[in-house]
């Protein structure tokens, strides 16, 4: 059985169909993969997953629980996260402030305002494992305002992490990053997936296929191909619509 599937989901603007009829699904570990040309829908169709947008049609359900009535702040309770392609850090706080915030936040634990969050040693503790699993531990006193593009979108996805999720929504998370930081963020997404499933939309398809198990294809809100990577480097019509014969090889 599938950790999600999304099934016929449909979208409208007015008379625009933005979303037609999309289903997906993403299994235990794996890395799915959502490309496509802009204008395809991807990011409606991720706004539709993660509640930002009420859906006109379909269903969302993840791990035998339908989301598709359900905010987006409850969804992240039945275990969906997201990295949004802006990051989402406070910039003005420290690496280990973001951190202990998020945890916070996702543990149950009361705002008090005369208990510092740091005296909290549960709180501490996840915290520090966070900074650990995406190699920021000796950044912690950093503010992360002042961290280069490539480290707040690794603080970007330990917030994320801090909700415990089941299924991880990554939305370009090398977007503009050098080759570098790209090569550092494909290592993390490959060791995370040990954490969770993975819906990863992304244009950098060198990062696509070292990552992705499983490869959907939209084209103008309807999914045009789905299958491994070796499916979706032959195939006809994707490589007509999007990604050219020489960016497959």
């Amino acid at each position: 059985m599938s950790l999600f599937v999304a099934q016929d989901l449909v979208k409208r603007f007015g008379g625009l169909v933005a979303t037609d009829r999309v289903s997906l699904s993403v299994e235990p570990g794996e890395v799915h993969a959502l490309i496509g040309p802009n204008g395809a829908g991807k990011s409606t169709l991720v706004n539709l997953i993660s509640g930002l947008l009420p859906a006109d049609g379909g269903s969302i359900v993840l791990d035998g629980v339908e989301l598709t009535a359900m905010s987006a702040h409850d969804r992240v309770r039945h275990g969906l996260s997201r990295c949004f392609q802006i990051t989402s850090v406070f910039r003005g706080d420290s690496v280990r402030d973001n951190l202990l915030l998020a945890v916070q936040a996702h543990s149950g634990s009361s705002f008090r305002c005369f208990r510092r969050r740091s005296t909290e040693a549960g709180l501490r503790e996840r915290a520090l494992e966070l900074a650990h699993k995406v190699g920021l531990e000796d950044m912690l006193d950093r503010v992360a305002g002042t961290l280069p593009h490539g480290v707040q979108r690794k603080l970007d996805v330990a917030l994320a992490l801090a909700a415990r999720p089941k299924l991880l929504l990554l939305d370009e998370p090398m977007a503009g990053m050098g080759p570098e930081d790209s090569q550092q963020m494909v290592e993390l997404i490959a060791r995370l997936r040990a954490e969770a499933a993975i819906l990863l939309i992304e244009h950098d398809m060198d990062a696509v296929f070292q990552l992705a198990d499983r490869i959907s294809v939209l084209d103008y809100g309807k999914v045009l191909a789905s299958g491994d990577t070796a499916y979706i480097r032959e195939h006809p019509e994707v490589q007509a619509v999007y990604l050219g014969t020489e960016e497959l090889r």
